[in-house]
């Protein structure tokens, strides 16, 4: 299971630096005709599908390397203990606000289904799936990170963070 969870964690990798190259492509390829007057309509919508995307894959890749913001100038005043039950408690903070945007993203999904991107011809439930798909991803993560946390003793607490 964990072979396959690492090939699924470089795959989202790949598609995440792939979306962030075609950002940079369409946006820069749709300013530079537009200057020349024959701009490309679809360029800027694609990009928008593309960053929700990748603001959601990239998310949730920050996670499973612990590059999140941390308040960790206040945390590490605590002793260990305390620093590792807080860690606990935000990591649970985190996944009950996942599943809330899970909840509301779907909602986000079913009334998009019907609104289409004109530009592209598809639906705009494309874009707002990234939020529940992502925020499940994440709560995956998250879940491990927690498992990690909880296994962790309170002496080895801080020694590879």
């Amino acid at each position: 299971m964990k072979e396959i969870y690492k090939k699924f964690a470089k795959l989202e990798g790949i598609i995440a630096n792939i979306l962030l190259i075609s950002i940079f492509i369409l946006v820069f390829l749709s300013a530079f005709t537009r200057t020349l007057g024959h701009p490309i309509n679809w360029a800027q919508d694609a990009a928008l599908v593309a960053f929700a995307w990748m603001t959601f894959l990239g998310s949730d890749l920050a996670i499973r390397n612990t590059r999140l913001i941390g308040i960790e100038v206040l945390t590490k005043r605590f002793p260990k203990v305390i620093q590792k039950y807080l860690d606990i408690i935000f990591k649970i903070i985190i996944i009950i606000f996942l599943i809330i945007l899970i909840r509301y993203g779907y909602t986000m999904v079913i009334t998009g289904i019907r609104r289409t991107i004109t530009t592209l011809g598809i639906s705009y439930a494309y874009v707002t799936a990234s939020v529940p798909v992502g925020s499940f991803l994440m709560i995956i993560s998250t879940m491990i990170r927690l498992i990690e946390s909880v296994k962790t003793p309170i002496e080895k607490w801080g020694e590879d963070k």
